[in-house]
């Protein structure tokens, strides 16, 4: 079940056909949704859960119009991949639309910026509540949550919020 704040980010996030989530852990609602929406999703984390595995399994079902597929990998890295040299090993092969995260900790901020800017996708994440954002943002205030954009797209009107330079 996604809590309605995260279905507020799933309405937001659908727009997009290629997602890729970073730092899904244990929670693959938000993910499964967009995947049940008909939306290629790659979910990335150092340590995938079980529950997140079991959630890419269920979207293998024919009546799943998208798909679910789960990296282990860290942000860290992804952000310094070199295209050219690490073409043949990464695990994230592949165009996407967006870059996002829920509950996305201060220190994975500006990692999880730089990936968006490498794959040439928009970059959006919610804090953990009780954070500030540390890159640049753009608030986007949605029914039940706020969705911080770091880099944007042309997929809809951006939000008059204030930007945050750090």
């Amino acid at each position: 079940m996604v809590s309605p704040s995260r279905l507020a980010l799933v309405d937001e996030l659908a727009r997009r056909d290629r997602l890729l989530e970073v730092g899904v852990g244990d929670r693959p609602g938000v993910a499964r949704s967009l995947a049940e929406r008909g939306r290629d999703v790659v979910a990335v984390d150092v340590a995938v859960g079980e529950h997140t595995w079991a959630a890419a399994d269920e979207t293998e079902d024919p009546t799943v119009a998208g798909s679910l597929r789960v990296v282990e990998a860290d942000v860290l890295a992804l952000a310094a991949a070199d295209d050219e040299t690490e073409a043949e090993t990464d695990p994230i092969d592949g165009e996407f639309d967006a870059v996002y995260a829920c509950n996305l900790p201060a220190e994975l901020q500006r990692p999880t910026l730089a990936l968006a800017e490498r794959l040439d996708a928009a970059c959006l994440f919610t804090t953990l509540g009780f954070e500030e954002p540390t890159v640049s943002v753009r608030r986007r205030s949605l029914s039940e949550a706020t969705v911080y954009v770091a880099r944007s797209d042309s997929t809809g009107p951006e939000s008059a919020g204030v930007d945050r330079g750090r």
